[in-house]
């Protein structure tokens, strides 16, 4: 069992990236090196301000998490049984 998850600097600025880009043309943005939306542009030291209703930004920052952990390779359970990212 691995215990935890370290969040690198990077991670932290994917997440972001990830949080604040809620269409696909954007999320695939922020993997292109030559969008300004690339997730290690971002400056994670830098005050962000959000204006937006708070259904919204939990659905924003649910879909931010489940397709980073997706992406690094990690599974996701609920009572055990296996669940399909996919529908997210």
């Amino acid at each position: 069992m691995i215990e935890g998850a370290q969040l690198s600097d990077d991670d932290l600025r994917e997440l972001f990236a990830l949080f604040s880009s809620p269409t696909e043309e954007e999320v695939a943005q922020i993997y292109s090196v030559q969008e300004p939306l690339f997730f290690r542009n971002e400056d994670i030291t830098e005050e962000y301000s959000l204006v937006q209703e708070k259904g919204d930004y939990a659905r924003d920052a649910w879909r931010a998490v489940i397709y980073f952990l997706r992406r690094h390779g990690y599974k996701l359970t609920k009572d055990g049984q296996p669940v399909n990212f996919n529908t997210f």
